[in-house]
Order: structure tokens, then C-alpha cells, then sequence
């Protein structure tokens, strides 16, 4: 019921400011409306409400008031509930009689009560300027746990005098879940994204169905992709300690299963409505299944039935949808790690090896040290177990294994007996392999497209010979890389390895270049041997093809072309020297200005029916043939036939060279095949020798214009001195000077090589 208070005559004072009085009787008596902030305050303003409100006007603003869905209540001056309406009522659980009289700490708590009174105590003095009238309380009910409320009072006043105080109270405890709820969430998305693995993950989002949604039970299982099934990573200690044994789902199992593979969410009031549950659910009575995108499923459970309402299973979802985003940063992040890992080891292990390699390229002597040496280096690194360097044989067609070391991996071999594989034994007997150049191995195909060709798994038992043999013992992949050098092959390199995936990009590329080193070695050192050998082998052979520079300049210049000399320059090219004699000059400069290998090409002199030509080359058969090791002799092209004379050392494969030859010029035929000896010229024979060839003038004139500073620059004696010295006339010293010159010349460059 509303309160009866006794009111002056005066005008009605609401919160310090005057209302006028209701003309609704002769007495003065009534009552006003006041509108502040959104809320309308009505102030009694005589004691009797029958007099001052006709009882239809008290029963229609009664009706309002009880109709809120917020609480209502009226305070007097001491604090005191006298009008609580419905809504309040059931918020505190206490009827409007028991309320009647008591104090407002009947229902709040001590801060709120204290909040309270000194509020009151303001509004008695008149201090409203700066007063919150807005409260967040905790209502403490007739029974239960306290109710989360936001409260707003507003006073009464009645000619000056402080009659009490009018309250809204409004439930605010599921806006404040939900606020709590996000802070939840987001706390648990920020721990998500920081989450190291799927395994984190997995852990934090059970704790989180636990905290956030306030349910016990709840497990997460992550996908094994290797197996195929649903492995429990995560669980709380509730769901421990009352479903200890958590099964492994494979993709048509449970309802995990099910839930992972179809993609669709799946909710269960009671799970003894499931279809053959297989008596997987224990006390759990309702449960929840949702998917972690591609990597999991999540379950929250109760031992209630009914347990979940909407906003469960929306948040639910939510934690769901957050972790198979956390999931996917984690799998990055997790395989970014383990790659950078897996290059750190890589380049460890590959700049040991490459240093140790270069040591051995740089301190052999021989072709076989270099072969062996490179064999060694290799197996010493994981996870390569064995290495095999074949040459090809020209001649025979074949690849033949020349140098070999490792040995075969220790444990099972995954062989259908599965034996056991002895360690300390080659993995396979590659002394008498011999492979088709021109056959389908990797070695063949490496040859043929001068890159590396892998074979591993299941492929090295289709291919048969020596690569089952090998998987039988313990060797999982194979890589054959080419040993190149510009145009010369000098063999393949086979390494082995004990993991199928052992030959990635990176590994390619490196072992690609390590290949090139060697075969750099080898072709140092085959070029090298023929300066120091003293026994040599004399190769003469004629090549009819236009491919051919030479071929081509004798046929249409006609005449004798002739190699003078050659010099091999920085950047790769090689510097020719050609004369031609009876030929048409200016048709061999024509054809060398159009010759694509041809970079630059000059007439350096020519006189009667003889002419030089300076000619830069990026590529050609003499550069092929001194990169193999040999040195030319002669080399002349008459009519489009080019014949050439060159020397190899006696250890070299002489055939090899031919056979590059023949392969790559059409009309390619063998003259002569010489073995000899070659003599050792020494400091003082060359000297000797040219001591014979001057005559007594042309040494003395050569002496005295060296030791008298004649090709000193500036000249620290002329021509006319030196022919005075030797009682003779200029112009006949100047003769046996160039005489002597043109004979160390020519004894230098004999050959012209």
C-alpha cells in the first residue's frame, strides 16, 4: 500500500524545488507530478490520500507502479520501508508485510547500507549538487546467494523538510554473467594466441569450459593424422577423477567421431536417448560436441540432464571456433620452428661437410684421391650411410663404380622378412655395377639433364639391381648428382641415406654445387698432369662438321686456317689466334662477325697471301679439350676439315676425350694413337738451347741491351750507343737484336701453346 504521510499546506517541495499544489479539492490538498532524469517522482503532500487523490487516480498510478518489472520501494526519513511494490516482492523473496517497518539493511549488504545512510545524511542537508544517486548493490534475498543489482533513488521532500527517500532496484546479475563472461573470453583468446602447440591449446580450452562456462566435465582430443584417430590430450581433474578412462575414437567412432568428420556440432539433453552408446558415458547425462576445425573435437559434459541452455552452447562454439584458430597459428608456428631447426642442423652439418670436402679437393694430388676422399667426407654425415663415384666408360656405354665408402645403417630392415641388417658392411656390392649411359637410372638421367635425380621409398625396389639391394639393407633414398665442369662430365656421384625425405631443395642444391667442386678438382688436376708428365699420350683426329668454328671458316674462306695460339681469360672466354693463308680475308672475317660464340674479332695484320686474326670466344671444341687435361699441338682446317693434334697425359682417359668428341661433332675420325716419352726440359737446357741457336753477334747484342737497361722504360741507353760498343752501325745492331728476339720467342712459344 502507498504511505500516508502528513503534509503542510505549503507547496510540496521534491528534491528542494517547489511543486504547486493540486487544485483538486477546496482544501489544497493533492498531488504532483515531478519529472527528473527519465523518472517521475509523485510526492503526497497531506496525509490523507483518500482526501488528496481520488481513490480511481490512487488505484490507476498503484497499478503502474506494480506493474514494473524493476523494484519499487519508499524509504521514510529514518530509513524505513514503507511501499515496496511487486517486482520487489520477488526479487528479495520477502512479502510486502514483512518489508513493512524494516530497515533497508534488511536487504543489503553492510557497504551498500553505509553507501546508503550517508547518502540520506546528504539529502537531509541539502548537499544534492555532486550526490550519485546510481548504486551497484548486492540485494541479499529471503533465500539464496546475493542478487547483483544496480539501485537509483531520487527524495522526497515536502516544504523543506526531508520525508524520505522513493528506490528503483533493477536485476542486473545476467548483465553482469555476461560482462564477466567476455573479460572470460577474452582472457582465453589472448592465452589461445599465445599458445606454443596444439597441446596448449587442447589444455587451455578444457580449463576454459570449465571457468567460463561453469561445467566440470569437459575433455578436448587433437586429430593423429599418422593414425587417423582422436587421441584425448586435455581434460579437467574432474573429468579425471570421474571418467578416468577416456577412449581413442577413430573418424567413424563415438560421437566425437562423428562430430569430427561431419563438421556439425552436436548437443544432447540426455545421451541415454543416443543409439548404442557402447556404455562410453558413465554418469554423464547431457553433453555437448563440438569440432576444433581440423584438428580436433571438444566435449563439455554434466551430470545433469538438460544441463545446457542457448547461450552455452553458443559460447561453446565460441571457445571451439578460438581454438581451432589458436590450433592453426600454433601448427605455423610449430612448423616455422621446426624448419628453422631443421635448417640450423642442415647448415651445420653442410658447412662441416663442405669445409672438410674443400680440404680434401685442395690437398689431392691424384683424380682417385679426390673420388675417394669426396666418398669418405660424405658417409661421415648424417644421415648419409654410403657413397659410390662411377666414371663413365665412352667406349662401353656404362657408368662404372670407381670409388666407394660407408656402410649400412644398424637395425630392422623394413623388408617383409624383417631381418635384422649387420652394421659395419656396405649396404650393396657396387664394384661390378656398370649402368647404361644412356639407360633410366638417376645416374643416366643426372648425365643427360646435368641435375640431381633422387629415387626413394618404394621406387628404389621398382627400379631393381643394385637400388633393391641397397633398400634391402637399410638405404631409404638415393641421389645421383652429376660431376660437371662447362662441358665435361667426369662421372656421377651416388650418395645413400638412411631416411626417405633426406633430399630436399636445400639438400639438392648444395650437394649440386659440391658436385661441381669435385669435378673443378678433377679437371685442375687432369690439366695440370700434362705439364708435369713425362710420358704422354698423341692424339690425332679429324672433325668434318659446320658446327665446328675452324670447319666452317677453311670451307667458305677456303685456304689453310691455323691455330696460332690460344689464351684462356678471366671472365671464361678463350682468345684465339688464327692465321690464314690463300683464303679470302675478308670472307673470314664475315663469317666471324656472324658467329652467335663469337664475342669480338679483329684483323691484326696481313701481309702477301698470310693473315692474323685475333678472335674472342665464349665457347669452342679447344676449350673443351684443355679442360679435359689436354694440351694442342697443331691445329689446322683445310677445305671444311679441321685436323687436330694434342697431347694427354699417359694417365688419362684418352678414349673419354675422344668419345666427348665424337658425340658432339658428326664426321669425327681417329688418325693416330702414339704413346711416348716426353722429356723433362730443364732451366739449363732451355738455356742451352737457345745459347745454340744464336750466333755470337745476336747473343752479344741481346746481353748488352738487357744488362744496359735498353727495355728499361724510359731507355737508359739508346740503339746508337749499344752499336758504337759493338764497332758496328745502328741499323746492323738493330738486326741481330731482333734476330736474337724472334729466337727466344719462338723457343718460348714453340707450339704456340
Amino acid at each position: 500500500m502507498w504511505p500516508h504521510e502528513e503534509a503542510a499546506d505549503d507547496d510540496a517541495v521534491a528534491d528542494g524545488e517547489a511543486v504547486g499544489k493540486s487544485d483538486a479539492d477546496a482544501g489544497g490538498r493533492g498531488e504532483q507530478p515531478r519529472t527528473e532524469r527519465g523518472t517521475e517522482t509523485r510526492v503526497v503532500t497531506d496525509g490523507g490520500v483518500d482526501a488528496a487523490i481520488e481513490g480511481a487516480s490512487v488505484e490507476q498510478y498503484a497499478g503502474i507502479v506494480g506493474a514494473l518489472e524493476d523494484g519499487v520501494y519508499v524509504l521514510d526519513a529514518d530509513g524505513h520501508f514503507t511501499f515496496v511494490n511487486e517486482a520487489m516482492v520477488e526479487l528479495t523473496g520477502y512479502d510486502e508485510t514483512e518489508l513493512q517497518g524494516e530497515p533497508a539493511s534488511r536487504i543489503k549488504d553492510r557497504e551498500t547500507s553505509e553507501r546508503t545512510e550517508t547518502a540520506l545524511a546528504a539529502l537531509r542537508n541539502g548537499e544534492t549538487e555532486d550526490l550519485d544517486r546510481t548504486f551497484d548493490l548486492s540485494v541479499q534475498p529471503k533465500r539464496g546467494g546475493p542478487i547483483a543489482c544496480e539501485e537509483h533513488v531520487t527524495a522526497l521532500f515536502d516544504d523543506g523538510r526531508f520525508r524520505g527517500v522513493v528506490g528503483i532496484v533493477r536485476d542486473i546479475s545476467d548483465r553482469r554473467r555476461h560482462r564477466e563472461l567476455i573479460s572470460q573470453l577474452q582472457e582465453t583468446s589472448r592465452s589461445l594466441m599465445q599458445a606454443p602447440s596444439r597441446e596448449s591449446v587442447a589444455d587451455i580450452v578444457a580449463n576454459a569450459a570449465r571457468q567460463v562456462l561453469g561445467f566440470e566435465l569437459s575433455a578436448v582430443r587433437l586429430y593423429d593424422a599418422d593414425e587417423r584417430v582422436l587421441r584425448p590430450t586435455a581434460t579437467t581433474d574432474a573429468t579425471d577423477d570421474q571418467l578416468p578412462e577416456r577412449p581413442v575414437y577413430a573418424l567413424d567412432e563415438g560421437q566425437p567421431g562423428t562430430v569430427f568428420a561431419s563438421g556439425e556440432p552436436a548437443v544432447y539433453d540426455d545421451v541415454r536417448t543416443i543409439e548404442d552408446p557402447d556404455g562410453e558415458f558413465g554418469p554423464v547425462r547431457s553433453a555437448m560436441y563440438f569440432p576444433i576445425g581440423v584438428h580436433g573435437t571438444l566435449t563439455v559434459a554434466s551430470t545433469t540432464v538438460g544441463a545446457f541452455d542457448e547461450n552455452d552452447r553458443q559460447v561453446a562454439a565460441l571457445l571451439a571456433i578460438n581454438a581451432a584458430a589458436a590450433c592453426n597459428r600454433a601448427k605455423r608456428e610449430q612448423e616455422v620452428r621446426e624448419a628453422r631447426e631443421r635448417i640450423e642442423t642442415i647448415l651445420e652439418r653442410i658447412n662441416g661437410l663442405i669445409q672438410n670436402t674443400v680440404e680434401v679437393l685442395v690437398e689431392a694430388t691424384t683424380r682417385e684421391q679426390v673420388e675417394a676422399g669426396v666418398c669418405e667426407q660424405l658417409v661421415a654425415v648424417e644421415p648419409y650411410t654410403f657413397a659410390w663415384l662411377g666414371r663413365p666408360d665412352v667406349r662401353a656405354e656404362t657408368i662404372s663404380a670407381r670409388e666407394w665408402a660407408g656402410s649400412q645403417p644398424s637395425g630392422p630392415a623394413t623388408t617383409d622378412d624383417e631381418r635384422d641388417v649387420p652394421a659395419g658392411e656396405p649396404p650393396v656390392d657396387v664394384a661390378d655395377v656398370a649402368e647404361p649411359i644412356d639407360g633410366d637410372t638417376p645416374g643416366a638421367q643426372a648425365l643427360e639433364c646435368d641435375g640431381p635425380k633422387v629415387l626413394e621409398g618404394d621406387a628404389l625396389d621398382d627400379a631393381g639391381g643394385w637400388f633393391r639391394s641397397a633398400a634391402e639393407n637399410g638405404v631409404r633414398s638415393v641421389m645421383a648428382i652429376p660431376l660437371s665442369y662447362t662441358d665435361s662430365n667426369y662421372g656421377v656421384l651416388y650418395v645413400c641415406a638412411d631416411q626417405t625425405d633426406a633430399f630436399d631443395q636445400r639438400e639438392k642444391v648444395v650437394l649440386q654445387a659440391l658436385g661441381r667442386a669435385v669435378a673443378n678438382a678433377i679437371n685442375a688436376i687432369e690439366s695440370g698432369r700434362i705439364l708435369s708428365a713425362n710420358k704422354v699420350i698423341e692424339l690425332e683426329f679429324t672433325v668434318d662438321d659446320r658446327d665446328l668454328l675452324l670447319s666452317r671458316l677453311s670451307g667458305r674462306a677456303g685456304g689453310t686456317i691455323t691455330s696460332a695460339g690460344t689464351v684462356t681469360q678471366e671472365d671464361g672466354s678463350l682468345r684465339l689466334y688464327l692465321t690464314a693463308q690463300d683464303a679470302d680475308t675478308d670472307e673470314v672475317m664475315a663469317v666471324l662477325d656472324a658467329d652467335d660464340a663469337v664475342e669480338s674479332a679483329s684483323r691484326v695484320a696481313e701481309h702477301d697471301d698470310e693473315a692474323l686474326f685475333d678472335v674472342t670466344v665464349t665457347e669452342s671444341l679447344i676449350a673443351t679439350l684443355v679442360d679435359h687435361g689436354a694440351v694442342p699441338k697443331s691445329i689446322v682446317s683445310e677445305n671444311g676439315i679441321a685436323r687436330y693434334n694434342i697431347e694427354l697425359p699417359y694417365e688419362a682417359e684418352a678414349r673419354e676425350v675422344f668419345g666427348l668428341v665424337e658425340d658432339n661433332y658428326d664426321s669425327t675420325d681417329l688418325v693416330g694413337y702414339h704413346e711416348h716419352e716426353r722429356p723433362v726440359q730443364t732451366q739449363q737446357e732451355f738455356r742451352a738451347a737457345l745459347a745454340d741457336r744464336f750466333t755470337d753477334r745476336q747473343e752479344t747484342a741481346l746481353r748488352t741491351a738487357y744488362l744496359g737497361g735498353f727495355f728499361e722504360w724510359p731507355r737508359e741507353v739508346d740503339g746508337d750507343e749499344l752499336a758504337e760498343g759493338m764497332d758496328i752501325s745502328r741499323p746492323t745492331y738493330h738486326q741481330h737484336l731482333r734476330a736474337a728476339q724472334h729466337k727466344v720467342f719462338e723457343e718460348l712459344f714453340e707450339g704456340g701453346y
